[in-house]
């Protein structure tokens, strides 16, 4: 029962300065939606848990039980409320979680580069949470401090009490799970919410509720979570409970993804804030992985380190923490994490801030991290190396590669301009594209402004079609931007993957076998088909009439779309070549026919081949210099060598290559002949 509501002033010592507690600490909220006779929920909740553990001082986390797929005595207890929450975020399937207000996936798809990328978030408003224990009432308080700016917008605070930990002997429902952590127990404020007008800066206002201790309660066990939500958007402006650190980490720059420039120093600006009444010690550590010829540091209270220092800092003060970066000549994306750890609190888990820098990056691997279809967190199959090979394979130095978290922070701090093409690695991965809204928007306006989209993944247009009704972006997305049409999930005896002959840019690619990286269980060739005018089929399941890649070209960009995964190519020559193939489509200022009758025709046949000892390579209408490479079946390079212009041959001593099979291709850096075969015998 909510007893008043009022506002104050925040004490004088807290606001000494203009700059003081601009910003709080961002508490991440994930709600978990969750059932004791789920299957998949027993199986992927341990792998956020795990996560959740490592850093349950900075999260915060409400597990809400639901009432399918069988029994569940958590449900049962407080149906109506639990109804409510599934209701207001629209779950249709458990487990699911939602962080912050926006629709996340699988908890197993929460790692610690996700908490990580949350908790250099900051917020214009803190929440404090404080408890009282009268008899069997609890009397919760909270205090909704006014920092800075606040967003447009109408706002409600929330607030519920939880229990830390439920345990059984023996499994209530039918998944075998006995331990369920963080359970909604009821609302404070109704699932509502009550309205709230946040107070001036500088000001603050509190909210007083109460809840009573029954007999289902262990009363050690429970605590009281609050928030703030946006009332359209349901973005949540922060979090507090009882027991959160009296020290926070603050991240103080606007943008913590920034665009670097060779020679020039990059800089990012933190807080420690200790709002509590004790002195704390605190050990700082920067990990910074970063191009040989970076370097980075950090400066607290006066003193610059690069590694690690020890310091402390007084009770209701705060002291910045600045890191430096100075970029280097190597294209690539710095990543940079501040960790502050309390060896005094050891009950407090390590805070960090994370920050990134690019520089002279043009294509860009996107990972998309989030849990796979069986279930599995991000990192159990890793594709990134199959995208970093091929565009090396392709003569590509100017690429680097990131999360899709991290790149939606690029894109928000226009970090990326000077990309040209995005890799984006789906994989087997859920959610692929319904799940944000706002990525789709910076991928419709990467590609309005000239870039260009590869992605590959089975299920991408199977998803987007189940959820077509929900997320009506993503289907604008596949049918408009990809321009493709979902056909069938699963392509029947799909096994081959191959290239429609007569195709402008890949109709010379070998034919290769779709391997299942997944198991024989998880197999989803996508069929699907081109998309209006400017789509083209460019490969076919088993040399037939069903589509499984589609590209398409319009003024302003280029996409490349294969239902399948590129780690489901089974050939990994293939795999390049197709990459390569997508590189040069991208890059070529030249149409398909151009390319076709000019770039092809400079390379021409080895003889003899097979090679024994040499062979020679004709060449035609060199009329710049290029480099000639050679590499092994693996795609290792094993000769790279310059050709001036206007050279007519090239001999390749093959006196020292072991027997077997070679490739050999020209680059001027831009464009790249097709591959050429070679065999050498002894």
């Amino acid at each position: 029962m909510k007893k008043n509501i009022y506002l104050f002033l925040f004490g004088v010592i807290l606001f000494s300065s203009n700059t003081l507690f601009a910003q709080a600490k961002k508490y991440p909220l994930f709600e978990h939606f969750t059932q004791a006779s789920c299957g998949p929920c027993a199986a992927q909740n341990p792998f956020f848990q795990a996560v959740y553990v490592a850093n349950k001082s900075n999260v915060h986390h409400i597990a809400y039980h639901t009432s399918w797929p069988g029994f569940d005595p958590m449900y049962n207890f407080n149906m109506s409320e639990s109804d409510a929450m599934v209701d207001y975020y629209g779950v249709s399937g458990v487990p699911d979680m939602i962080v912050n207000g926006a629709e996340f996936g699988s908890p197993a798809g929460v790692t610690q580069d996700v908490v990580n990328n949350l908790l250099s978030e900051s917020s214009p408003i803190r929440v404090l949470v404080t408890e009282t224990v009268a008899g069997s009432t609890v009397n919760v308080h909270i205090e909704v401090q006014t920092l800075g700016t606040i967003p447009a917008g109408t706002y409600k605070i929330k607030a519920a009490a939880i229990e830390r930990i439920i345990e059984y002997a023996s499994a209530p429902g039918t998944n075998g799970e006995l331990d369920f952590p963080n359970v909604f127990r009821e609302s404070l404020t109704g699932t509502d919410g009550d309205a709230i007008t946040p107070a001036a800066v500088g000001s603050s206002v509190s909210f007083d509720y109460s809840y009573e201790l029954v007999a289902d309660y262990v009363a050690e066990n429970m605590y009281a979570i609050a928030w703030v939500q946006n009332v359209s958007s349901k973005d949540i402006l922060n979090s507090g409970a009882s027991g959160d650190p009296q020290v926070e980490v603050v991240n103080m720059t606007a943008a913590t993804f920034a665009q670097g420039t060779i020679g020039a120093a990059n800089a990012f600006e933190g807080n420690i804030i200790n709002i509590g009444d004790a002195n704390a010690n605190i050990e700082i550590t920067l990990a910074a992985s970063q191009p040989a010829d970076w370097s980075s540091d950090f400066v607290y209270n006066g003193t610059t380190y690069t590694t690690t220092a020890s310091a402390s800092i007084n009770a209701l003060s705060e002291l910045p923490i600045d890191l430096n970066v100075n970029v280097g000549a190597t294209s690539g994306i710095g990543e940079y994490t501040i960790t502050v750890e309390f060896p005094d609190n050891p009950e407090f888990m390590p805070q960090v801030l994370s920050y990134y820098v690019i520089s002279g990056v043009t294509d860009l691997i996107v990972n998309n991290e989030v849990s796979f279809g069986d279930g599995t967190p991000y990192g159990t199959y890793n594709w990134e190396s199959l995208y970093a090979d091929a565009l090396n394979a392709a003569g590509v130095s100017t690429y680097a590669a990131t999360s899709h978290f991290t790149m939606k922070k690029g894109f928000s701090s226009n970090s990326l301009d000077d990309i040209e093409n995005i890799y984006y690695n789906v994989g087997w991965t859920f959610p692929g594209l319904v799940d944000d809204e706002i990525k789709i928007e910076q991928l419709m306006a990467f590609l309005d402004n000239g870039g260009n989209l590869f992605i590959s993944g089975q299920d991408i247009g199977w998803e987007v079609n189940e959820y077509a009704a929900f997320y009506p972006q993503a289907v604008d997305f596949y049918e408009n931007y990809l321009h493709a049409t979902f056909v069938n999930d699963a392509a029947s005896g799909a096994t081959t993957l191959t290239a429609v002959v007569d195709e402008t840019w890949y109709g010379d690619i070998a034919e290769s076998e779709i391997s299942k990286p997944y198991g024989t269980t998880y197999y989803y060739p996508e069929q699907i088909e081109a998309n209006g005018a400017d789509a083209f089929d460019i490969f076919t399941y088993n040399a037939g009439t069903k589509v499984g890649g589609v590209r398409s070209e319009t003024a302003d960009y280029k996409t490349v779309y294969l239902g399948i995964g590129i780690e489901m190519i089974a050939d990994n020559n293939i795999r390049n070549a197709i990459m390569e193939a997508t590189y040069l489509y991208f890059k070529g200022n030249i149409d398909g026919i151009a390319y076709d009758n000019i770039v092809k025709g400079l390379l021409g046949s080895a003889q003899p081949n097979p090679a024994v000892n040499a062979t020679t390579i004709t060449l035609s209408n060199l009329d710049k210099n290029y480099v000639i490479y050679v590499t092994d079946i693996t795609g290792k390079i094993i000769l790279e060598d310059n050709i001036t212009a206007g050279t007519d041959s090239y001999n390749l001593n093959t006196s020292d290559l072991s027997s077997g099979m070679y490739f050999y291709y020209l680059t001027d850096g831009q464009q790249r002949t097709q591959t050429e075969k070679l065999n050498v015998v002894k």
